[in-house]
């Protein structure tokens, strides 16, 4: 399991002018997840990957092994 950044993916979604569902939308999958995963949630380092590809930044900068 990988732990996000959460301000960082914060700001590259809002940077990207994307809500929650948008980001969610965009990667196939719930709402909720990305909103755990703004909240500190860990995550898979598939959909890590996923989201990274999706707000064009380096995995490394999102998220951390935890």
């Amino acid at each position: 399991m990988v732990k996000g950044n959460v301000e960082v993916i914060k700001a590259a979604r809002l940077e990207q002018g994307w809500t929650v569902s948008d980001l969610a939308k965009q990667i196939k999958v719930n709402k909720a997840t990305i909103s755990g995963i703004e909240r500190g949630v860990s995550t898979s380092p598939t959909t890590a990957k996923r989201i990274a590809d999706a707000l064009g930044k380096p995995v490394t900068e999102l998220f951390a092994i935890s």
